[in-house]
C-alpha cells in the first residue's frame, strides 16, 4: 500500500479518499432501502397470543404477551405502510376490515405501541381477541386477528 501512495500525486491521492467516503455513505443508504423492502416482502403476516396459550387456566392480573409477524408496530397516529399496534376485544371476534375500533370495558386500545399488558379478570371464561388495526384504530380484518379461550381462577 505505501509503494502505491508514493506514486500518488497528492490530487490523485485525495481524490481517492473522497470516491471511498462517498461510497460508503450511499451503502447506508442502500441498506436502509432493503430493510424497507425486506418488511414489503414478508408474506405472513399474522397476530397471535404468546402468553397465555388456547385453554389456560389463569389467576388475575392476567399476563397478556402480544405476538406479531408481518408488519411493525408503531403507536397511534398517522397511518403508515405496514405499521399498526395491537387491540384486545374481551369475548368479541374480530372487527371487520376498514372498521374503526371504537373504546370501551371490552375493547381494549394499545395506542401506545405497547405488545405486553396485565388485565384484571373475574373468575370465569374468558375469549379473548387480539386485533391489530393502522394507527387510526381502522382494523387490518380477520386476517390479523387472533382468538384464544381462557379460563380465570
Amino acid at each position: 500500500m505505501m509503494f502505491l501512495i508514493r506514486f500518488l500525486n497528492k490530487n490523485t491521492l485525495y481524490s481517492l479518499i473522497v470516491i471511498i467516503f462517498l461510497s460508503s455513505c450511499n451503502s447506508k443508504q442502500s441498506s436502509d432501502n432493503s430493510t424497507e423492502k425486506s418488511i414489503e416482502n414478508i408474506e405472513t403476516k399474522r397476530v397471535f397470543f404468546k402468553w397465555p396459550r388456547d385453554g389456560a387456566t389463569v389467576a388475575s392480573p392476567v399476563y397478556i404477551d402480544m405476538g406479531l409477524e408481518g408488519m411493525l408496530i408503531e403507536p397511534a397516529g398517522p397511518v403508515k405502510e405496514g405499521y399498526g399496534h395491537h387491540h384486545i376485544l374481551i369475548n368479541q371476534t374480530h372487527w371487520p376490515k376498514g372498521s374503526v375500533i371504537p373504546t370501551s370495558d371490552s375493547t381494549l386500545h394499545y395506542g401506545k405501541g405497547q405488545t405486553d399488558v396485565s388485565l384484571d379478570l373475574v373468575p370465569g371464561e374468558y375469549q379473548l381477541t387480539l386485533q391489530f388495526a393502522d394507527g387510526v384504530h381502522s382494523s387490518f380484518g380477520k386476517e390479523m386477528a387472533n382468538s384464544i379461550t381462557i379460563i380465570v381462577e
